[in-house]
C-alpha cells in the first residue's frame, strides 16, 4: 500500500471519528431539549404548587373531593424528596409507583426488600419518609406514623421533624372532615376482641377474616382490610389463650397471612418461631406451618429484620 493511500485512510478514519463525535453531542442535544421539553420550560415551583393545591382542597365541599385533592398534595412531597435525593432506591421506587396498577404496594415491598445495612442513615432517612408518604397515599396513617418515626430514628434534625409536624397536620385535617364517631370507625382499630362474648368470638373472628382478605383483593381497599386482620389476631390470641389445643395454630396461620398478604411487621416471625417450638398441639397443622415459616424466613429482608 503505497504512501498516499495510507494517507487518504488516516483521513477517512479522522473524519468518521469526527462524524461519530458530532453525532453524539447531536442526540444528546436532542436528549436534552426533549427533557426541557417535558419538564416545561420552566422547572414546577414544587412548595407553591403545595399551597394551590391546598387552597384548591380547602374550597372542595364533600369528603372525597377533599381526599383527591389530599393525595395530590401527598404526591407532590413524593417528588420533592425525589428532587433533592440521589438515591437510586427511591427512584427506583418511584418507577414501580408509576408503572404498576397496584404501585404502591409493589413500591413498599420493593422497599422492604432494600438491604438495609450498608446504607447511611440520610439515605435510611429518606427511604422512610417516601414510605411513610406511600403508606398516606393508602390513607394507613398507623404504619405512616411508624414509618415518620423510623425516619426521626436515623436524623433528628429539624428537617425531618419538621416532615413529621406536616404529617401530623395533615391527619388532623382529614380526621376533622368527619365526626368523631365516623372517624374512629373509619381510621381507628376496632376493639371486637374486647366485646365479643367468648363463644361467639370463633365465628366472628372467620366473618372478619374472610371480609379482610376479600379487601386485601384491592390496592384501595387493602388498607382497611389490613385493619380488620390485626383485630382477627387479636381474636385468635384471646381464643388460643381459652382453648390453646384448637386454636394455636390458627393463630400461628393468622400471624403469617399477616406478614404474607397484609405486609405487617417481619418481627411477628419471632413470636411464630417461639410458638412453632413450644406448642405441643395440632400435630398436622404445625407441620404445614412449619414449611410456610421456614420459606418466609429465607427472604433477605426478613432474614435482617429477625436478626435484630
Amino acid at each position: 500500500m503505497g504512501n498516499n493511500e495510507v494517507k487518504m485512510l488516516k483521513q477517512i478514519f479522522k473524519n468518521y471519528d469526527k462524524f461519530l463525535e458530532n453525532s453524539r453531542k447531536k442526540l444528546l442535544s436532542l436528549l436534552q431539549q426533549k427533557t426541557k421539553e417535558s419538564n416545561g420550560a420552566k422547572p414546577l415551583d414544587i412548595d407553591e404548587e403545595i399551597k394551590r393545591q391546598w387552597l384548591n382542597m380547602e374550597e372542595k365541599e364533600s369528603v372525597e373531593q377533599k381526599q383527591i385533592a389530599m393525595k395530590a398534595i401527598i404526591s407532590l412531597y413524593i417528588k420533592k424528596l425525589l428532587q433533592k435525593s440521589k438515591s437510586k432506591y427511591l427512584q427506583k421506587a418511584y418507577e414501580l409507583l408509576d408503572e404498576t396498577e397496584d404501585g404502591a404496594y409493589e413500591t413498599l415491598d420493593y422497599l422492604n426488600r432494600i438491604p438495609l445495612s450498608n446504607i447511611k442513615s440520610e439515605e435510611l432517612k429518606e427511604i422512610y419518609i417516601f414510605k411513610a408518604l406511600i403508606y398516606e397515599l393508602l390513607e394507613d396513617y398507623d404504619e405512616a406514623s411508624s414509618s415518620y418515626k423510623q425516619a426521626i430514628r436515623y436524623d433528628k434534625t429539624p428537617n425531618t421533624l419538621i416532615e413529621f409536624k406536616k404529617f401530623v397536620e395533615r391527619t388532623r385535617e382529614i380526621f376533622s372532615w368527619n365526626s368523631k364517631e365516623e372517624s374512629y370507625k373509619k381510621h381507628n382499630m376496632i376493639l371486637l376482641h374486647k366485646v365479643i362474648p367468648i363463644e361467639k368470638m370463633p365465628k366472628v373472628a372467620e366473618t372478619v377474616e374472610n371480609v379482610a382478605k376479600y379487601y386485601a383483593r384491592s390496592p384501595r381497599s387493602r388498607h382497611l382490610g389490613k385493619k380488620y386482620f390485626k383485630e382477627v389476631i387479636k381474636m385468635y390470641k384471646v381464643l388460643m389463650a381459652e382453648e390453646p389445643n384448637k386454636y394455636s395454630c390458627k393463630y400461628i396461620e393468622a400471624l403469617l397471612d399477616g406478614i404474607e398478604i397484609f405486609m405487617m411487621s417481619p418481627v411477628i416471625l419471632k413470636e411464630v418461631e417461639e410458638l412453632l417450638i413450644s406448642n405441643l398441639f395440632c400435630i398436622e397443622s404445625k407441620i404445614y406451618l412449619l414449611e410456610r415459616f421456614k420459606n418466609l424466613k429465607k427472604k433477605k429482608f426478613i432474614q435482617k429484620t429477625v436478626k435484630k
